[in-house]
């Protein structure tokens, strides 16, 4: 078990080796590759939690033992967590070239209300659904004025080092985002939707959190 912490470490170490900041696409791709079975190794192992967590389970608390014990299962989510950010960035890629094609289509309609709103509805899924909180998750931190905006993917589990992505990968998913967001949420092009998604989530009941039981 405790094998994993070097293998962690080790790759940390490789990470802040890969090159320069922002790391390109082919980095971080091969990075995910060459950790992926410690990855894997990782997920198995915390999937069964430990006693203690299984006792403050059945006391309705969280069930997390928050002192990382090292009989805690979930000790190395910390290395699982890191690894699936930059997975799901990497992943988030593939849209790149149906943001560009929806891209292509904007610039021939943008001045024709009608289109745009059939735009809307045939891009919906992807920057609704699939870019869903895509500027606040990557792009929504300050740098210095005049200086290009990266993605920004994670810190690493130590703090020492954060890891961002070239945008240039990003570009038509970055302009598209921009673009959706204004026609769909400010100038609501599209107000059949957003009632039946106000509606939906009228009919959401919360649930109230139960008040821990003290035995």
């Amino acid at each position: 078990m405790h094998h994993f912490k070097s293998h962690i470490d080790h790759s940390l170490q490789h990470f802040k080796e890969l090159g320069s900041i922002p790391y390109t696409l082919q980095q971080l791709s091969f990075w995910l590759y060459e950790y992926d079975d410690l990855y894997k190794e990782i997920k198995d192992f915390s999937k069964e939690p430990c006693e203690q967590c299984k006792e403050l389970e059945e006391m309705d608390l969280p069930n997390d033992c928050l002192q990382k014990p090292e009989y805690c299962t979930k000790q190395f989510n910390y290395f699982k967590d890191f690894y699936n950010k930059i997975d799901q960035c990497i992943r988030l890629q593939e849209y790149e070239n149906d943001c560009k094609t929806a891209l292509e289509k904007y610039h021939l309609i943008k001045e024709d209300d009608t289109q745009l709103k059939q735009w809307v509805i045939e891009y919906f899924d992807v920057g609704y659904c699939k870019l869903a909180g895509f500027y606040f998750g990557y792009l929504d931190y300050n740098v210095e004025p005049g200086k290009e905006k990266h993605l920004h993917i994670a810190n690493s589990p130590d703090n020492e080092f954060g890891v961002s992505i070239d945008r240039k990968y990003y570009e038509s998913m970055i302009e598209f985002d921009e673009i959706f967001t204004y026609l769909y949420f400010e100038r609501k092009l599209y107000p059949e939707k957003i009632k039946e998604m106000e509606e939906e989530m009228s009919k959401i009941v919360f649930p109230i959190m139960p008040i821990p039981k003290i035995r």
